[in-house]
């Protein structure tokens, strides 16, 4: 028994080096969220930016960001949030069966959000995202110039909720919102901090109008969560889509080396008998 079992180790390993190669030359055929609210600042155009790097490049150049010191700090804050508007339409942007399927078969049986993407990188390889989504790509372009952040949450996890954030300038928080996209013009008292909004809520409630019914924009004030300063706001989800990616890009290449190993072993052995 044993020997049959040595004998068929080759095999194995290459069965399974093969069968979790597969699902990388898997293909949608699901539909996927299309942008649909022309109210939204979505410009296609701006898809092809798929990185921070890229996506700071952009902004740089936008501004005449020419060196270290000639930077303004507000200036750079407008044109990120600009960008992100015109970036992304709201929609989800998950992982497919071919770029993870691990994630992608636990939102189906376990949790529906599981294959929801957090890595600011691969959430940049997608024109849609949610309202978290949208928020963390414009938080780490934020950060990555020095910049102060912190997620505010609006709302209950069950519904309904938004996800947006605080911005640090000028010696104080000021609330952005990249995804609502509020009409801010509409208000004098425009950006800012939510300790502010907490007692009058009316007059956010005014940039809010066009996007939220009354009824929505009181349920998600009733409570409010403020993160940490700079803090990433799904870490526990990032370590798991970090690591699963890596088993689904490692297992056939570990497996591959081990069939490979097993083939070459049975040769010198096949050879010294």
């Amino acid at each position: 028994m044993i020997r049959f079992l040595k004998g068929r180790r080759t095999i194995i390993y290459l069965t399974l080096a093969i069968g979790f190669a597969i699902p990388m030359f898997f293909r949608s055929t699901g539909i996927e969220d299309r942008y649909s609210d022309n109210s939204e600042q979505f410009n296609p155009k701006l898809c092809h930016i798929n990185s921070i790097e890229t996506s700071l490049e952009y902004i740089d150049k936008k501004i005449g960001k020419t060196n270290s010191n000639d930077f303004d700090t507000l200036q750079f804050i407008k044109e990120t949030s600009k960008f992100t508007k015109e970036r992304f339409f709201h929609g989800l942007a998950r992982y497919k069966f071919s770029e993870n399927w691990i994630a992608y078969v636990g939102s189906k049986f376990l949790w529906d959000h599981m294959s929801a993407m957090v890595d600011p990188n691969d959430i940049l390889k997608n024109c849609g995202g949610l309202c978290s989504q949208q928020t963390i790509v414009f938080m780490e372009l934020l950060k990555k110039r020095g910049i102060k952040v912190r997620t505010v949450g609006l709302g209950y996890k069950e519904g309904p909720g938004h996800f947006l954030c605080e911005v640090h300038y000028e010696n104080a928080w000021h609330l952005h919102d990249v995804t609502l996209e509020p009409q801010w013009s509409k208000i004098t008292t425009d950006h800012q901090s939510m300790e502010y909004y907490k007692t009058n809520k009316d007059s956010l409630y005014i940039t809010y109008e066009s996007r939220l019914s009354r009824g929505s924009f009181n349920k998600i004030m009733e409570k409010i969560e403020y993160g940490q300063v700079n803090e990433f706001p799904a870490k526990n989800m990032l370590l798991f889509h970090r690591a699963t990616k890596t088993l689904t890009y490692g297992l056939p290449v570990i497996f591959g080396i081990l069939s490979f190993a097993s083939y070459r072993k049975r040769k010198l052995q096949a050879k010294e008998n």
